[in-house]
Order: C-alpha cells, then structure tokens, then sequence
C-alpha cells in the first residue's frame, strides 16, 4: 500500500518531481508483473525450443533420462514456424497495403491527398528510421508475448565536430573580424563574434581559437551539426523496456507509466546539449552508476533466473539505466491535467550537490501518453491478461516432440536391438564384419523390437493441423482465414496509430515544409507542416487472400471484364493500370509506370517526330500502345491545308501516312475483336451510341 504522501506525488503536479515516490512506484511496478515476466521468459523458451537440462546433441542424459541413456530429445519447432509466417504476412500485408488519409472535417478535403501521399513518403523513404525492422520487432512481440507497444515522438540529434578555419578563410567573409584578430584590441567583442558565428563554441574555446589564428593562422572550432530532425518510432518489449501498473486496463489512463533503456555515458552527455539535460545528474551517474549486472540484457528483468541454456548473466561495464517516467498529473490549483516526463535512475534519489532526476518537464501539445499498445487477445480487462502463441501451441509443440522422440527411439531399437547373451559371455564386440565367438547356436540373439506405429505420424499430422487452425493458418478452412485476416487487421490498426502519431508529431516538432517524392511523379512534392490542430483518420488495408496468386489474378480478369460495360468512364484505367503492375511487381511498376498527363505528352511528342521522319521520306512504325491519341494527332495533321496539298501531290509521302495510321487502327481493331470473339458479332447499338449492354 502506498503511503498518503507517495499517493500525492504521483497524482498531483508540484514544481519539482518526487524522485524517490517515481522511484518506488517503478519497483512496485516490476515487482508486480513478475507473472507477466514469467510468461514471456517462458514463450520466449518455448518458441526457441529451449528446457531444462537440454543438451546440444540432443539425446537425454543424467539419472533422469527416459526411457534411457541417450534417447532421443529432438525440437519441434511447431511455435516457432507459425510466428515467422504470421510475421511473414504482416510485413507483407504492409508491404502491399494501401495508405490513406481521411479528413475529419470537410475543409480538409484537398489536403487529405497530400497527406497519403507524405505518409507513403515517410514509410518507404526512411524519414522514419529504422521503421518496417521497428515494426517487425513489434510483430514478433505482438505473438511471442501478446503485447505490441511502439513509442512515437520526434528525434532531434545534434553532434560536435571540430572544423579547422583559417584567417585567410575569415578574411574573405569578414574583413574587420581578421583585422581585429590581427590587432589584438578588441578581444572581448570578438570572443562574443566568435560564440555567434560557431553555434555550441564555449568562452573558453573561443579565446582559445583567437589565441590560435593570431600564432598560426589556424585554429579548430567546434560546431553542432543536426544529424537527425525526424519522427521517431521504437518498438519497446513490454517484459523489459515498457511498464503499466500490474492492474491497467487502458494504457492511455494509466496514472504512471516507465520506460526503461540503457544508454552509454556518450549519448548521456549528448543528451546535455540536444535535449537539455540536467549536466551535474549526468556527470554524477556516470560516475558512480556505471555498469550494470544483467541477465539476458535484452529479455528480462534483472533477478529473474533460468534453468535452461539461455542462462547469461555477464556486466556491461560501459551502460547505464535510464528510466523515463510519464505521468497523467493534475494541477490543483485549476485542475488542468497533463502528460508530464521525468529522468530519473531507480539508485539514486539527489543529494546535497546533485538534483535527483535529469529532466522534468510538460510534454507540451500531448493528450495521451506517446505510445500505441495492441494486445493480441481482447479476452480479459487488465492490460496484462494476455495470451500468446506459444501459451496457446505449447501443448500441441509438446505433444508433436513426444511423437517425435518416439519414432527417433524406435527406429534406434530397429537400427540395434538389444542383444540377449549368456550371462557372463557378453560380446565383446558387436557390428558389421565382426567376430564374435560362441559355444553353440543361439548363444546371442536380438531381442524383441516394437512394431512400427504408423498412428504417430497421423497423430502429429492432426497437431500440425490444430496448430494452424489456432492460429489462422489452416489454408483449406474459411473460419481460419477470417481469423487470419482479423489477426493481421490487428496489426494494421496498430500500424495506422502509429503513422498518424508521428504525422501528429511532424505536425509540432517538424520543419515549416518539407519535400518528398511520389512513385511516378517526376518533380518533389512539397507539404508544408500545417494546422497542428487539424486531423485526419489513417486506414492500411490488406487482403490476406492477396497473397495467393491465383485469387490475385482471378480477382484482377474479373475487373478487368468490368471494362467492357464501363461506358460512362467511372473506371480510372490509369489507376487500374497502376493497381495492377503493383501487383505483379511493385519495385519494377514503381520504375516504368508515369503519370497519365506524363504519358500523353510522351505520347504526343513520340508521334509529333515520327510525323517529321515520315515528311522526311523515312517509314516508321506504329508505336506499341497509345493508339487512340496517336490517330488524334494523325487526324489534326492531315487536316492541315500545306498537309492536304503535299497527299495529293506525293503518292510517296501519302502512302506513308496512310500505312502509319492504319498500323494504329488495327490495334484498336484488335482490341474490338477481343470483344466481338465473346459475343459473336460487333457490339449492338444505335447510331454512335452502344446498345450492347442494356
């Protein structure tokens, strides 16, 4: 039970944060989801097929060992296999899913379309570091160990580089300034010169700089570069990085929350300069909370032990713990409530010389915490009461090994029967080619061996069979696949937050505009960052029967058949055209598809010089697609008076036009038999208009 004081620190804002109450509600926390830890380190051994007293060569040893020294103890990797492919089909259902953004209020309509465009931008671009690994890594959290948490902030990273300038250099941008560093009167003034010019020059590395231009010529000044101004997206484990109280049932009104890394004393430092971090908390933790003592750094909770090969438990010398808390605290004096983050390190509270907590301040524009969470099972209240595929195939994965083992150890018992021998006359050498002496016939004899189980292969059949229905994988099975299809819109729906997060987080912290490239758009396209109030809903559509080639080409002829009945034009065929190669090879439709307006000037300007060839008294060919526009402009040509005039004149050149424009009407005649082979006859109609389909 926290005491009244703990409670008030941890609801309430004060104008300092309360280290020690943040610091005890982070050990409660951990200490509290020991059950939650304890599943995941157990999924986390069984997908990887690891127990208690595996051996490498994996036979069974030891007094224990059954049915003998030596059986067999193989790996079933039942668990592991349906995670890869459910992961397989995430990354390729956002591979191949499409992105966009819908207003929430009519007058941002038109902007909508910029913004699917940027969003497609930032996922295949890398504007957003490390994102489809970030979101695989989540993937695999999501089945392992039944929670998807991603932070999502924005990431401003500078560094200090010495740049060597000379005299001669600052000569030619500024005359006076090399004058007065020659002159040596003016010292104060330029020292302050100096720290305006160089962004992140101290005093004492500017006086420096001046005494060095005056003796040499040359001095080193260190400036700051910004390496990094992006949306941030993190993939946090929610059994190491990431921690809710033990009872919380929606993450996002949690009072408190922590988020636990380990940093090295250079990005500590860094943190100084980039994000404003307490330098003397800095300083103190590196000194006296370096290195930390862990077991499985990346897995578990410090103190939680295994029994099984996993065991590694070694000191990271050059790490530190940081832990970040957010809290949802209350001003009393108005009641206004806030998303509120303190730095701190869980050892060390401040004392006389030293605050206790790095960084504490009101993340400004923020309603909810920064991170998105998606449970696998929605199947229980608190946030924690969770499954995960290895708790649910852990059976199934047991039972498969066992089936397994089973015929391993049979067909060792066929391979080599026990051998029945006079007591005390034991062979004492046994094999191909050997010789063994005997008194009498029937000395030595194989022993009994057991029949061969053909039930067992069917038996593990059924699990495999099981196992894929649990999970959505059963192929032949409807019922599996609107599971899989609800399994993987679970993970688009995470996704989709997390993009209109760090579009959110553009929106505060970016830059006023920013340029990016859309797939068959030549020139850049510019987004200026916008209203931060405005909104839109994101949507990342997939279908799982996409993966399957047949039901992508069925689905693509049967659209394709909607031509023919289109005869108002409601069918985009530049769009369908893009739809398409998409899915015969997005990379590749990527590179040869252009826009339509593209096309048609491409169009236009290939006919135009074709057009000069044939005046020219030089034959060409028709050109492979475009007919429609080509016969426009062969029409607008030979409408022309001199045109006219030169036909009836020149046979030659008339004979060329003629030949050239009815190469392009016979693709348009190819086109119309295609139609006429599935009816029969030309398409009904009335005068110009089609009465075929009516």
């Amino acid at each position: 039970m926290q005491s009244q004081d703990v409670q008030e620190a941890l609801t309430y804002f004060d104008k300092e944060p309360d280290v020690q109450a943040l610091a005890s509600a982070y050990a409660t926390t951990t200490t509290e989801l020991s059950a939650y830890f304890d599943l995941c380190r157990n999924s986390y051994d069984e997908r990887r097929n690891y127990w208690p007293g595996k051996s490498r060569d994996l036979r069974k040893h030891g007094a224990d060992a059954f049915p003998w020294e030596g059986a067999a103890d193989s790996e079933a990797h039942v668990i592991d296999e349906r995670i890869n492919r459910l992961t397989s089909l995430c990354m390729t259902a956002l591979a191949k899913s499409n992105i966009r953004a819908f207003p929430v209020e009519s007058h941002d309509i038109a902007r909508a379309k910029v913004v699917s465009g940027f969003m497609k931008w930032m996922v295949n671009s890398g504007y957003i570091t490390r994102f489809k690994q970030e979101m695989e890594f989540g993937a695999n959290m999501l089945f392992e160990r039944g929670i998807f948490i991603s932070y999502v902030g924005w990431q401003r990273e500078d560094r200090r580089f010495l740049q060597n300038v000379s005299l001669e250099s600052i000569a030619q941008m500024a005359p006076d300034v090399a004058q007065a560093i020659i002159d040596g009167n003016q010292d104060k003034n330029l020292i302050g010169m100096v720290m305006k010019a160089f962004d992140g020059v101290t005093e004492k590395r500017a006086k420096k700089a001046i005494s060095d231009l005056r003796k040499t010529g040359f001095a080193d000044v260190p400036i700051i570069r910004r390496q990094v101004d992006a949306p941030l997206v993190k993939t946090l484990t929610p059994d190491s990085d990431f921690y809710f109280p033990s009872w919380t049932t929606d993450p996002q009104q949690a009072p408190y929350c922590f988020w636990r890394t380990y940093m090295t004393a250079q990005e500590l430092e860094n943190k100084v300069l980039t994000d404003g971090w307490d330098a003397g908390w800095v300083e103190k933790v590196i000194k006296d909370f370096r290195g930390v003592n862990v077991h499985s750094i990346e897995r578990e909770h410090e103190g939680r032990r295994s029994l099984s090969l996993t065991d590694n438990v070694y000191k990271a010398n050059d790490l530190i713990e940081v832990v970040t808390a957010y809290q949802r605290l209350i001003d009393k004096e108005d009641g206004a409530e806030g998303i509120y983050r303190t730095v701190f390190h869980r050892s060390f509270t401040g004392d006389t010389e030293t605050r206790g907590y790095a960084l504490f301040e009101l993340m400004n524009g923020y309603e909810d915490y920064p991170v998105v969470v998606t449970r696998l099972a929605e199947d229980a209240k608190r946030l924690y009461d969770t499954h995960t595929i290895p708790d649910k195939l852990r059976g199934i994965q047991q039972q498969v090994k066992v089936e397994r083992d089973s015929r391993i150890d049979r067909n060792s018992m066929a391979t080599l029967p026990p051998i029945m021998h006079p007591v005390g006359n034991a062979p004492s050498d046994w094999g191909p080619g050997r010789y063994i002496p005997y008194r009498r016939a029937g000395e030595f004899q194989f022993g009994p061996q057991p029949a061969y189980n053909a039930g067992s292969v069917e038996m593990e059949n059924t699990m495999q069979q099981q196992a894929d229905r649990l999970v959505g994988l059963d192929t032949t099975n409807p019922i599996s696949q609107q599971v899989l299809q609800f399994t993987v819109n679970k993970y688009l729906t995470h996704v989709a937050e997390v993009l209109r997060m760090a579009f959110r987080c553009f929106q505060r912290f970016g830059p006023d505009k920013v340029l990016y490239q859309v797939t068959g758009v030549t020139d850049p396209q510019q987004l200026d960052r916008g209203n931060p109030d405005e909104n839109f809903d994101l949507n990342i559509t997939f279908d799982v029967l996409s993966t399957d080639p047949e039901n992508q080409d069925n689905k693509i002829t049967q659209f394709a058949s909607l031509l023919q009945f289109d005869k108002n034009g409601r069918i985009n065929i530049d769009s369908f055209l893009d739809v398409v190669a998409s899915s015969i090879d997005p990379i590749m439709a990527a590179s040869i598809l252009q826009p339509a307006e593209q096309a048609q000037q491409q169009m236009v300007k290939h006919v135009s010089d074709d057009l000069t060839k044939i005046s020219s008294a030089i034959e060409v060919p028709a050109r492979p697609n475009g007919a429609q526009i080509a016969l426009q402009l062969i029409q607008q040509y030979v409408s022309q008076p001199d045109v006219q005039q030169r036909m009836q004149g020149d046979e030659a050149f008339a004979a060329r036009i003629q030949k050239y424009a009815e190469q392009y009407q016979f693709q348009l005649q190819q086109a119309q038999n295609a139609q006429i082979g599935r009816i029969g006859t030309a398409p009904a109609s009335v005068g110009g208009m089609s009465t075929q389909n009516l």
